[in-house]
C-alpha cells in the first residue's frame, strides 16, 4: 500500500503516523545511499520463503520494467545486505505493527 516505495503512501493510508514516519526515515536512508526502497522491499519479499505471495501494484511500463529488473539482479547478484540491515534497524521500533482493516464488529 506504498509504506516502502519511494514516493510513500497515500494520505488515506490506515496505518499509524509513527509507522509512516519510520517508513519515511527507511526511504529518506536509502535515497540518501543513492537506492531505492521500492526496490529493496521488492527484492526482501522475493527472497524471504515466509512470503508464499508477492502482490506488486504498478502505474506505469517503466514501474514493470524497474521490478522485473529489481527480480533479475536479486536472482543473479542477490540483495545489498547492508543496506537491508540499516532497513532494518530503522524499522525496528515499528516491526509488526499493524493497523485494523475490514468490516469492525462492536
Amino acid at each position: 500500500m506504498g509504506l516502502l516505495t519511494d514516493n510513500g503512501p497515500p494520505e488515506w493510508h490506515p496505518s499509524p503516523e509513527e509507522l509512516k514516519s519510520a517508513c519515511r526515515a527507511a526511504a529518506d536512508h536509502c535515497r540518501k545511499k543513492g537506492k531505492s526502497i521500492t526496490k529493496l522491499a521488492m527484492q526482501y519479499s522475493l527472497m524471504n520463503n515466509e512470503i508464499s505471495t508477492v502482490l506488486v501494484g504498478m502505474t506505469s511500463s517503466k514501474q514493470v520494467e524497474e521490478n522485473v529488473a529489481a527480480a533479475l539482479e536479486l536472482s543473479t547478484s542477490g540483495i545489498d545486505e547492508e543496506l537491508l540491515h540499516e532497513v532494518e534497524a530503522i524499522l525496528e521500533p515499528v516491526k509488526n505493527l499493524t493497523w485494523p482493516s475490514g468490516i469492525q464488529q462492536a
